[in-house]
């Protein structure tokens, strides 16, 4: 029987060196992609950066342009204006005018020198104008290349933005695989050792009735092997999901009246907006990208990411949810300010109290406290 039990827990001590053996690869691996994604993280951040300040200078570029063509407009409206007092004095023949001037000189030798005076005078200001009107064309062919270039980097930045948030989410993805890695990996550890000590009592076993014991604690040990090997294989989402549930039914625990919780991927959901509050989005009437969101634009692109279609305004928006008090809400919830057809703002809870929303004009996507500005109620997806 002892020699039984030995093999026994031989075939499971080998059962846990191979399970902690795939846990440990599976881990690396992820630990490498989430490095990977890391690293771009960090680039595209640096190239968001470059991009803002490039479209800063040409936005510059462009309004200094803009002043530029506006005092030469100035300055060609009064060349004109001159020009053509000095053309009605001449026609007008009056005092003070070019021809009198002429007509007034002593001799022929000074009539020729103020006519060469007067010819060189029109010729100057003509030659002006004409500068200046092909000094505004210029300008205004720069401006158009500027205004170009400023589009193009809007554009560039756009999509560098949507890079951001797109790796955040499987930066957050890539966690949460990694922990759930490494839970098994701890199991599997745990029941390795177990499988060893278990075959040190067998081996020790002074009676058919200490092995078979020993034997029985090997068995356990190779449970639990099973058990890590089955949640190392469970994805990122399938692990949220899970978190979820928990939550929901610690929440359940507390009041009988709590809905089930929200189907949507709440730490991939945060991970993109917590992503937004960095990248210096405008609060914009009737936005709904990278450019410009208002608070139902944002959270209706937020979860459009992640399959939950929203309606394009927060009263909307509210009647899509089972309606909860705000003191249930839970990460990934929406609030609400207002009641039935007048809900007329909507933000995303992150916990803790606080929440993410584009709040209003002249500010950014950026988080806010309830203790700062209490929402009316929670809506759960």
């Amino acid at each position: 029987m002892k020699k039984l039990g030995l093999k026994k827990v031989a075939v499971m001590a080998a059962a846990a060196f191979t399970v902690l053996g795939v846990a440990t690869s599976a881990s690396a691996d992820t630990q490498s992609d989430l490095d990977a994604v890391k690293a771009k993280i960090t680039e595209t951040e640096k190239k968001v950066s470059e991009g803002q300040v490039a479209l800063s200078k040409l936005e510059s570029q462009e309004a200094k342009t803009s002043q530029e063509i506006s005092t030469l407009k100035k300055n060609i409206a009064a060349r004109s204006e001159q020009l053509a007092d000095q053309a009605r004095a001449a026609q007008l023949n009056d005092a003070g005018s070019m021809l009198e001037f002429v007509a007034n000189s002593d001799s022929v030798t000074e009539a020729v020198s103020r006519t060469v005076t007067v010819a060189t005078v029109v010729r100057a200001n003509n030659q002006t104008l004409a500068d200046q009107k092909a000094d505004k064309e210029k300008l205004a062919q720069k401006q158009t290349e500027l205004q170009a270039a400023a589009e193009k980097q809007k554009e560039q930045n756009k999509e560098l933005a949507q890079a951001r948030a797109d790796l955040a989410v499987q930066k957050t993805d890539l966690e949460a695989k990694k922990a759930s890695e490494d839970e098994a990996k701890a199991k599997a550890e745990a029941a390795k050792k177990a499988a060893e000590e278990a075959a040190k009592q067998v081996a020790a076993a002074k009676s058919t009735d200490d092995a078979e014991k020993a034997a029985n604690q090997a068995e356990a040990a190779a449970a639990s092997v099973s058990s890590s090997s089955n949640n190392g294989n469970n994805n990122s989402n399938n692990q949220a999901a899970s978190q979820t549930t928990n939550q929901a039914s610690s929440q359940a625990a507390s009041t009988s009246a709590a809905p089930a919780a929200s189907s949507v991927n709440s730490s991939s959901v945060l991970a993109m907006a917590d992503s937004l509050t960095k990248m210096h989005i405008p609060y914009v009437w009737g936005g709904s990208s990278l450019s410009g969101f208002d608070c139902s634009g944002l959270t209706q692109y937020v979860y459009g990411h992640f399959g939950k279609s929203l309606a394009r305004t927060a009263a909307a928006q509210a009647a899509q949810t089972t309606r909860i008090p705000v003191s249930q809400a839970q990460p990934g919830d929406l609030l609400f300010w207002g009641e039935g057809g007048g809900v007329y703002h909507v933000a995303i809870y992150v916990g803790g109290g606080s929440y993410i929303h584009a709040p209003t004009e002249g500010q950014f996507v950026k988080y806010g406290s309830i203790s700062g500005w209490a929402p009316s109620f929670a809506g759960r997806l």
